[in-house]
């Protein structure tokens, strides 16, 4: 039997592959934190956690997952990725509630210039301005 856990990394990875926006719905709870590399202090709801996730699946290109590490209601998911020429190398840790959605969601990138760059694209993509706003 799949515990919650499981079944939120199995949906997950639909998103990853499709880039479906409308899947994060059900995988994000209303007052998810996300805390991007880029940004000095989490941006907290629904709507704009899936505005910089679905900016940076179009962002990152090659993304591919190269472990993945699961307890009960927590998530560790190694990745790597493209921006540009750029490879980018980085750790996703997603907490779920007792709901099964994700109520925090954590981005870690090296190096750092890979870093500076997706920085860059995501805050075009997403209209901020600079990276740090």
């Amino acid at each position: 039997m799949k515990n919650q856990t499981q079944i939120w990394l199995e949906n997950w990875l639909r998103f990853v592959e499709t880039k479906d926006a409308e899947m994060l719905k059900e995988l994000l709870a209303d007052d998810v934190k996300f805390r991007s590399p880029f940004v000095w202090k989490p941006k907290e709801g629904k709507n704009v956690t899936i505005k910089f996730l679905s900016a940076a699946s179009v962002v990152l290109e090659n993304f591919v997952y190269h472990r993945t590490l699961l307890s009960d209601t927590s998530l560790a998911l190694e990745f790597s990725a493209n921006v540009g020429e750029l490879t980018v190398k980085g750790i996703d840790l997603v907490q779920l509630d007792e709901n099964g959605k994700a109520i925090d969601f954590e981005v870690f990138i090296r190096p750092m210039n890979g870093l500076q760059v997706l920085g860059m694209e995501m805050s075009k993509r997403l209209g901020l301005g600079t990276p740090s706003s």
